[in-house]
C-alpha cells in the first residue's frame, strides 16, 4: 500500500510512493556506506548518500527487517545521534549453520574432484 509523501498543495495534488522505492534506496546506500567500528554502518552515513529524511530511513528499516538486503559483514545499523541501533542482524539458527556447513563441505568435495581430474 502506498503511504502519501508531501501535501496537498490547494491544487489538488498529492505525490505517493510506495516506501519499496526507497527500500531500495537505501540497501544502495548501505553497500555504499563505510562499515565502522564493531561491524556498524551509521544512520548518519546513508542519510548522507540518500538525501531521504532520517525518519524515513529508519521506518523503512523498521518495517522491512526481514527483507531488507544487507551485507554479510554488517551486524548493526546505527542511529549515531541518538545512540541506538535500528537493525541487528538475527542470529544464524542451528539449521541454517548446518546448511551452510553442508554447503561448504560439498563445494570442498567438488573441488578436490576436480583438483584429482586435472592430475590425471
Amino acid at each position: 500500500m502506498s503511504q502519501v509523501f508531501g501535501e496537498n498543495t490547494g491544487k489538488g495534488f498529492e505525490k505517493e510512493e510506495p516506501l519499496t522505492i526507497f527500500l531500495k534506496a537505501i540497501e544502495s546506500a548501505v553497500f555504499k556506506s563505510a562499515v565502522r567500528k564493531n561491524n556498524r554502518v551509521y544512520l548518519s552515513d546513508i542519510w548522507f548518500i540518500t538525501s531521504l529524511p532520517k525518519d524515513l530511513i529508519v521506518e523503512v528499516i523498521t518495517k522491512y527487517a526481514d527483507t531488507i538486503k544487507i551485507p554479510e559483514d554488517i551486524q548493526f545499523i546505527y542511529d549515531d545521534k541518538r545512540k541506538t541501533n535500528i537493525w541487528v542482524r538475527p542470529e544464524k539458527t542451528e539449521e541454517e549453520k548446518n546448511e551452510e556447513l553442508n554447503e561448504e563441505l560439498k563445494d570442498d568435495e567438488f573441488k578436490n574432484e576436480e583438483n584429482q581430474i586435472i592430475e590425471e
